[in-house]
């Protein structure tokens, strides 16, 4: 079973509707990166239970917005008008990362939290066509030949780009990272044999590993996960590294909180939604949900945990 890295809280709030004066727009939830990846994905499936959650009226269209690991929609949301109908599914790490090696024109405080969502474990794959049936392979290669080995991902300085990082790290070896737009074309570049493999969630590769499209050779947790237990960990062949990517709602930090109040409702109602959740089992997405307080505490946790990190290990020159 998959171990749990963040803390599980949830509300049972009252939740009036949006102010009626906002209501002549759909309500955009941006997502930083191309339509079919993971975190667009998990947009789209919560976008129906935010609508009826947020109450009548409260139309949701998802907004890919795609560019510099998720950056240039963090802008976007910033500046944005603080009356509710625009909102971001923010991932993290990167939310905090681009802080260090970019100049994004928001900060951490920009946002108002509502609440976190999904937090899931990244698994490393590879085309079925490589020599590389297991992780300690594509080590050795990566040993035998440094950065000769490609391994493709959303942005830089984002999750994935860290999580291959830390396997360098762990292992002694260096692979060479070529940055997509987002997960569903890094998929496509392992599949057609471009790169050599990709790093991205569990939702993502899971059943495409199933279905033998690809090949999936590490979970990056520190245990199995019973719902793929075929799947080795890191650990197992010598690589002891756990990484994965948690994802939430934030808006503009300036929104009323009594919108706030109304979106962090409607997320924890998400969360425990039977219906939501029996969703999220079928398609490998894993449901861990922050109330405000919490996810706010976590993104400061973060920033300061990844600050840390660059300072010593600077992840681009």
């Amino acid at each position: 079973m998959v171990t749990s890295r963040r803390l599980m809280l949830g509300g049972t709030l009252a939740l009036p509707a949006l102010a009626a004066r906002a209501q002549d727009r759909p309500i955009q939830i941006h997502v930083g990166f191309a339509a079919g990846g993971n975190i667009d994905l998990a947009a789209r499936m919560a976008a129906p239970f935010l609508e009826k959650y947020l109450g009548p009226g409260n139309q949701i269209i998802v907004a890919n917005k795609p560019g510099a690991g998720g950056m240039l929609m963090l802008n976007e949301v910033a500046a944005a008008a603080p009356d509710g109908r625009t909102a971001a599914l923010v991932s993290f790490p990167a939310l905090v990362t681009a802080l260090y090696d970019n100049t994004p024109r928001y900060r951490v405080d920009s946002f108002a939290y509502a609440g976190l969502l999904t937090d899931e474990p990244y698994t490393v794959f590879v085309g079925n066509d490589t020599p590389y049936r297991s992780l300690r392979d594509l080590v050795a290669a990566a040993r035998a030949a440094p950065e000769t080995v490609t391994i493709a991902g959303a942005g830089v300085g984002g999750a994935p780009h860290l999580a291959m990082m830390a396997i360098e790290r762990a292992a002694g070896v260096k692979f060479t990272w070529v940055p997509t737009q987002g997960a569903a074309q890094a998929m496509q570049l392992v599949q057609g044999g471009h790169v050599a493999g990709s790093i991205s969630t569990v939702s993502l590769t899971v059943r495409a590993h199933q279905q033998g499209a690809l090949r999936v050779v590490a979970i990056m947790e520190r245990e199995r996960w019973d719902k793929a237990p075929d799947l080795p960990t890191g650990a197992e062949q010598g690589v002891a590294v756990v990484a994965g990517s948690a994802r939430g709602f934030a808006l503009p930090a300036a929104t009323p909180p009594a919108i706030i109040a109304r979106w962090e409702e409607a997320i924890a109602r998400t969360a425990a939604d039977p219906e939501f959740r029996g969703m999220a089992e079928r398609d490998f997405v894993i449901v861990r949900h922050m109330d405000r307080p919490t996810m706010t505490r976590f993104v400061g946790d973060q920033a300061r945990i990844y600050g840390e990190i660059w300072r010593a290990t600077p992840w681009r020159q």
